[in-house]
């Protein structure tokens, strides 16, 4: 009898055993590595002014510009193990204005300096931490605009003097990146950007001016990255 149940036990005892040596099913885990390309926009708020060279004194006593914009993204991702480094750049259409009566200590109220903000571009690396497919990061490098800063009269609106130039300076912010599919992603991200003065000449015996500029955008995009899907870990 106790050959005749060991012979009925064996199969269900070796299937036991089979199913207790069973691997796990693999959990899929975001791969952030690879080239990407996408695009943003959002709103932007920055501060300028007009100083006047001889006194380095305000002429506009300070004014906000405020606007949108929009552009393309470039860049790359390395990841090792939850660290995420890499490179991005892009590039903004803006439209982004502000004006002020000249109240400053150099000022004359028969004139109102104005600026416009119509583009920016920033070269960034970027580091940061993933949680599967959320990224959370830090970023800075350069930065640059386009301003076209000008006078006019405050009783005509008539333009007086203008210059178009290009600002250069440095950015640095930080963001959230989640991917929603294995190669497509959304962000949002916030960056702080200070830009050197740019100096130009006006009418009515003022004498030149610079016109210093700071930008804070806040933005929401969304990459597609060329690459493998998620990759599997055991």
């Amino acid at each position: 009898m106790g050959a005749a149940a060991a012979l009925v036990l064996a199969p269900t005892a070796a299937l036991a055993a089979d199913l207790a040596v069973k691997a796990p099913p693999p959990v899929a885990i975001y791969d952030w590595t690879g080239f990407y390309i996408g695009g943003a926009a959002g709103g932007s708020i920055g501060t300028t002014d007009h100083i006047d060279v001889l006194t380095g004194r305000s002429d506009a006593a300070g004014f906000d510009i405020t606007g949108w914009l929009a552009g393309g993204t470039i860049g790359y991702n390395w990841q090792v193990a939850s660290f995420v480094v890499g490179f991005e750049g892009d590039a903004s259409w803006v439209s982004e204005t502000g004006r002020n009566v000249d109240i400053g200590l150099a000022g004359n109220p028969d004139f109102t300096s104005t600026a416009k903000e119509t583009w920016n571009a920033t070269a960034r690396i970027r580091a940061g931490y993933a949680v599967n497919n959320l990224l959370f990061y830090a970023t800075v490098g350069y930065a640059a605009a386009g301003l076209e800063a000008g006078i006019k009269d405050s009783n005509t609106n008539v333009l007086l003097a203008s210059v178009t130039s290009t600002h250069s300076g440095w950015t640095a912010g930080g963001g959230l990146e989640w991917g929603f599919a294995p190669n497509w992603s959304a962000k949002f991200e916030v960056l702080y950007m200070k830009f050197n003065s740019t100096a130009f000449n006006t009418v009515q015996g003022e004498g030149p001016r610079t016109v210093p500029l700071t930008d804070t955008i806040a933005r929401a995009g969304v990459n597609f990255r060329f690459g493998g899907p998620a990759v599997a870990r055991y």
